[in-house]
C-alpha cells in the first residue's frame, strides 16, 4: 500500500487539490444564487406580516374570486342597463316658433322624443293670445300615426343630431 501511495501520491494530491477547486466554486456559485433567491423573496413578501407563501397563495386567491365576483355581477349590470336603454326615450329635439303673426317670443314648441327603435312621440303645443292648444302624435318605427308640420319635422331632426356630451367647464358656464 505504501508503493502505491509513494508512486500515485502527487497524482491522488492533484486530483484531490482539483476536486476541492471545483467544489468551492460550485459553493460561491450557490451562495451568489442563495442571495438572489433569498433578495426575490423578500421582494415577494414585502408588505406581509411574515405569511407562509400559501397563506399569501390562498389570500390572493380569495380576493382574485371577489374581483370575478364583482366583474360578474357588473356584466349583468350592465346587460341589463343596455336592454333598458333600447327603450328608453333618449333621442329629444325641441323647435321653438311663433305660431300666430300676433304672438311673438317664440312661445309655441314642437317637442320630439324617442328611442333605439323609433318609437316616440311628438308634442306640441301652440301658444295664442287666447290660449294654449296641445296635440301629440305617436311616432312607431320612426313613423308618426299622422301628418307632421314643418315645425315638428324639424324637431325630430334635431332630435337625431349627434349631441356633443356636456363637460364641467360648459355646464358652468
Amino acid at each position: 500500500m505504501q508503493g502505491i501511495l509513494d508512486q500515485y501520491g502527487p497524482l491522488i494530491g492533484l486530483i484531490g487539490l482539483s476536486l476541492s477547486l471545483v467544489l468551492a466554486g460550485a459553493v460561491v456559485w450557490l451562495v451568489f444564487k442563495l442571495r438572489r433567491i433569498s433578495g426575490r423573496w423578500s421582494d415577494l413578501m414585502k408588505g406581509t406580516s411574515g405569511q407562509n407563501i400559501e397563506s399569501l397563495l390562498q389570500h390572493h386567491m380569495e380576493l382574485n374570486g371577489a374581483i370575478n365576483d364583482r366583474l360578474e355581477t357588473a356584466d349583468k349590470r350592465l346587460d341589463a342597463l343596455e336592454t333598458k336603454m333600447e327603450s328608453a326615450k333618449r333621442f329629444v329635439g325641441v323647435v321653438r316658433y311663433d305660431a300666430f303673426e300676433d304672438v311673438g317670443g317664440s312661445q309655441s314648441f314642437a317637442l320630439a322624443v324617442y328611442d333605439d327603435k323609433g318609437d316616440g312621440a311628438i308634442m306640441t303645443s301652440m301658444v295664442g293670445r287666447a290660449d294654449c292648444r296641445v296635440y301629440a302624435k305617436e311616432i312607431r318605427k320612426g313613423k308618426a300615426d299622422r301628418e307632421l308640420s314643418a315645425e315638428e319635422l324639424a324637431a325630430i331632426e334635431a332630435a337625431m343630431k349627434p349631441r356633443e356630451a356636456p363637460t364641467a367647464a360648459k355646464a358652468g358656464r
